[in-house]
């Protein structure tokens, strides 16, 4: 199993709008270089590096993460809406060496001694698998922590929870290092390798389609030339629960990497679904949303509506009756960091036609967007 050593920024995990946090990164990254040229970006806001002939050179692991410790502590954001606090750890694996950088407070590595991080993965939640379902079906079977996982019987977990349940569980053994998906991949086109079709795309008197797509990218990479990178924006879709999280503008300049992060690959518990609200606000107004008897309407934490519904007033107006409604879709959102956000979200369809999307967060309701 290779052995890794993992910098994790808890504040570059989600790629936000310009892309501040992919710049960030890559200063991250430009200070890791200085100990070792194999740096892997391994998704959003987390890099690794093999230790074998770097921990040789600068005297052992402890010794190789205390540095890059100190080194990432030192690099500065992009500007002043992006921080940069980064934990790093060293262990054997992927998947250890992510939960010993997460563990690791600033300027001070966590390094799991080599052939036990079978005893350092025990006291972890079994949601730090990353999957869901299993992890509820875990907690549910009294499994609550990778220690207890580990200790079921191999043929009991294929039988009960498939092969990826068998990944999950060699790795919370300490037998694999690196569960599957952890690494990103940059994605490819899925007409990549296909012959063109006879009489498809036909080149026309411009070029076609491709010298368009060339003509278009020359004439934005002179206006980044004259107005800067961060000038020329485009839209992507991302992941995300809510709709306002899955639309981002980021550099055009990002179009030609063919980056991608985690939080484009599912799953996402707790999101919308389709449609998306056709207006989707920047700052949410206010709203309350009561029963019949004009008491607010809560959420449980099992995630239920404390009563039925019966009428909503968005931004201290009138009163509406409601006539439909669907959810909620709670989210516990960054459970892990001390950024964690706690809100649900529901669809209300009021009696003059109207339909909107409120999250309820912070102890009241807010107006998240408006369907057509």
């Amino acid at each position: 199993m290779e052995r890794l050593l993992v910098v994790w920024c808890s504040d570059l995990l989600q790629e936000k709008e310009h892309g501040r946090e992919a710049r960030a990164l890559t200063r991250v990254m430009a200070a890791v270089g200085a100990f070792s040229p194999r740096v892997e970006v391994i998704r959003s806001g987390l890099c690794a590096v093999p230790t074998r002939g770097p921990s040789r050179y600068f005297g052992g692991d402890t010794a190789l993460a205390g540095q890059v410790a100190r080194a990432v502590a030192g690099v500065e954001g992009v500007d002043a809406d992006v921080s940069i606090d980064a934990g790093v750890g060293v262990a054997d694996g992927l998947f250890a060496a992510v939960l010993a950088a997460r563990r690791a407070p600033r300027g001070e590595p966590v390094v799991v001694a080599p052939r036990t991080t079978a005893d350092f993965l025990a006291r972890w939640p079994v949601a730090t698998l990353e999957r869901p379902e299993l992890a509820d079906l875990l907690v549910r079977l009294g499994v609550h922590t990778l220690g207890r996982f580990a200790e079921v019987p191999d043929n009991h977990v294929l039988a009960r929870f498939g092969a990826d349940g068998v990944a999950c569980h060699r790795v919370a053994k300490g037998i694999d290092g690196e569960l599957p998906g952890m690494r990103v991949a940059t994605p490819r086109s899925p007409h990549a390798d296909r012959p063109p079709s006879p009489g498809a795309h036909q080149p026309g008197f411009f070029g076609g389609a491709a010298a368009a797509e060339a003509r278009a990218g020359r004439a934005v990479e002179h206006v980044e030339e004259l107005l800067g990178p961060e000038a020329v924006v485009m839209g992507k879709l991302q992941g995300g629960r809510g709709p306002g999280e899955r639309a981002r503008f980021v550099p055009f300049a990002t179009r030609r990497t063919g980056a991608a992060t985690a939080s484009d690959n599912p799953p996402w518990p707790g999101q919308v679904p389709a449609p998306a609200p056709v207006v989707v606000y920047t700052r949410t107004p206010p709203a309350l949303l009561a029963d019949a008897t004009g008491h607010p309407i809560g959420v449980t934490g099992g995630g239920m509506v404390s009563t039925e519904p019966a009428r909503l007033s968005i931004t201290g107006g009138a009163w509406v009756e409601v006539a439909g409604w669907a959810g909620p879709w709670p989210a516990d959102e960054r459970w892990w960091s001390t950024g964690r956000r706690r809100r649900a979200r529901m669809q209300v369809l009021t009696a003059d036609g109207a339909a909107h999307l409120l999250t309820r967060e912070r102890g009241g309701w807010w107006l998240e967007g408006t369907y057509d």
